[in-house]
C-alpha cells in the first residue's frame, strides 16, 4: 500500500466515525435537560477545593481580551483574535515569552484569525486566517500553511491529519461555494476532501456567525451548539447520540419567531424590550468527563452555568457564592480539563470586588485577598484555576 493510499484510507475511516445520522429519530434517542430555572443559590465549595490566580504580564498591548485560552503543563496561551489578532505565550507563573505568528501578508503571517485551537498532542497553535489554516510551534515558529477552497468560522483539530469544519448556514453565498447546506464537515488536507456531517439544526435560517466556542472535543466525543440553540448535541460514532436541552422555564426563546428574519431584524427583535425577560444561549462550551459549561443572555446580564452531570445540579454563576476564599464566583469561563476550570478576569473587577467587601475580606489571608493586595487597576488580565473535588 503507497503512503497516500494509507492516508486516504484513515481519513476516510475517521470522517466515518464522526458521520452524524441526521434523522429526528435517532436525534431524539437520549435527552437529557438541564433545569436551569430550578437552579438554586449554591456555595462553590460544593465543587471547587481551591483557586489559584496568575496575573499574566502586560505584553505591551493596550488592551487585550481573552477570546481563547490554552492551559496547559507547558504554559498558558491567550488568543485575542476579534479585537487585536494577537497570540500570546504565558509561563505557568504569567511570565510572557512570545508572540505566536505574525500579522502580514507574508508566508506563514495571519491578516485576519476567525478561529484558534491548540493541538495537545504535538504543542502546535493551529489558526484559521481567511482561507488558510495555519500551524505554528508554541515559540512562534512558523511550521505549515493549508490553503482552504472555503472559510471555515470555526474548527477543531481531530485526531491524526484530520480537521472538524463550522459554516454557518447564514454565511454568504461566496463563503459557502462549493459545499452543500450541511454545516459541520469533517476536512482531511490528505485528500483535500470534505465530508458533510450535519444538516442545519434550524428549520428556518438562524445560525449565528459569531460564535467563539461552540464546539468541543471530549474523548471520542464532539459536542456542538450555536447561538439561540437551546440545544447541546453529543456526537460520535456516526450519530448523534445524546442531546443536552437548556430548560430556562418562562424564559425560554421562542425560536419560531425568529425564523427567516434577516440579521438586522433578528439583531432588533433581540435587542427589543422584548428580551428583557427571555434567555438567548450563547455557547461557551467546555467541560471534561462530569462536568459541562455554557453561558446564556438576558438583557439584564450575563450568566455562566456549570452543570454536574453525575449529581444532576446546574450551579449558575449568579446564584453560585464563593466561600472558597471570599472572591468572585466563576468569571468568565474559557477552559476546562479533568482537574480544573479556567477563567479571567479584569483586575478592576477584583479590586471593586475586595473594596465593596473590605470589613469581610481584610482580615483574611487567603489566595483572593493576597492577590487584591499585590495588583493596581492598571495591571493585565488575572487568570483563575479552579480545582475541581473528585
Amino acid at each position: 500500500m503507497t503512503n497516500h493510499s494509507f492516508r486516504f484510507n484513515y481519513c476516510f475511516a475517521y470522517s466515518l466515525l464522526f458521520l452524524i445520522a441526521c434523522s429526528s429519530k435517532s436525534n431524539d434517542q437520549n435527552v437529557e435537560v438541564i433545569h436551569i430555572d430550578k437552579a438554586k443559590a449554591e456555595i462553590l465549595s460544593k465543587i471547587v477545593e481551591d483557586i489559584e490566580y496568575v496575573v499574566l504580564e502586560n505584553p505591551n498591548k493596550p488592551f487585550v481580551k481573552a477570546d481563547k485560552l490554552f492551559v496547559f503543563d507547558g504554559g498558558i496561551i491567550l488568543a485575542d483574535y476579534w479585537s487585536n489578532h494577537t497570540l500570546l505565550r504565558y509561563d505557568q507563573n504569567g511570565k510572557f515569552l512570545n508572540p505566536i505568528g505574525r500579522y502580514g501578508e507574508g508566508p506563514g503571517e495571519y491578516v485576519q484569525i476567525t478561529d484558534v485551537d491548540f493541538d495537545d498532542k504535538s504543542r502546535n497553535l493551529i489558526i484559521i486566517s481567511r482561507n488558510h489554516l495555519i500551524t505554528y510551534s508554541i515559540d512562534g515558529v512558523f511550521i505549515d500553511e493549508i490553503p482552504l477552497k472555503n472559510r471555515p468560522t470555526n474548527f477543531l483539530k481531530l485526531d491524526g491529519n484530520s480537521y472538524l469544519f463550522y459554516f454557518p448556514e447564514v454565511l454568504a453565498s461566496e463563503l459557502r461555494s462549493g459545499i452543500d447546506q450541511a454545516i459541520l464537515y469533517n476536512f482531511c488536507p490528505d485528500t483535500d476532501v470534505m465530508t458533510p456531517l450535519l444538516n442545519p439544526i434550524f428549520p428556518g435560517s438562524l445560525n449565528f456567525i459569531g460564535d467563539k466556542n461552540n464546539l468541543l472535543k471530549i474523548g471520542d466525543s464532539v459536542i456542538f451548539s450555536s447561538t439561540y440553540s437551546d440545544t447541546v448535541y453529543y456526537i460520535s460514532n456516526n450519530a448523534v447520540y445524546k442531546k443536552v436541552y437548556l430548560d430556562f422555564g418562562s424564559a425560554q426563546n421562542d425560536l419560531s419567531k425568529m425564523y427567516g428574519l434577516s440579521h438586522n431584524d433578528r439583531r432588533d427583535y433581540v435587542n427589543s424590550d422584548v428580551f428583557n425577560y427571555i434567555v438567548i444561549h450563547v455557547p461557551h462550551l467546555f467541560g471534561n468527563s462530569r462536568f459541562l459549561t455554557s453561558a446564556f443572555r438576558k438583557r439584564t446580564g450575563f450568566d455562566f452555568f456549570l452543570y454536574d452531570m453525575k449529581e444532576k445540579i446546574p450551579y449558575v454563576s449568579s446564584k453560585t457564592v464563593n466561600d472558597v476564599d471570599g472572591g468572585l464566583g466563576f468569571g468568565i469561563i474559557k477552559g476546562m480539563d479533568e482537574n480544573y476550570f479556567y477563567a479571567y478576569f479584569e483586575p478592576e473587577e477584583i479590586l471593586q470586588h475586595y473594596e465593596k467587601n473590605i470589613d469581610q475580606l481584610k482580615d483574611q489571608d487567603n489566595n483572593f485577598t493576597k492577590l487584591a493586595r499585590q495588583i493596581n487597576r492598571d495591571d493585565f488580565l488575572i487568570l483563575a484555576k479552579y480545582k475541581l473535588k473528585k
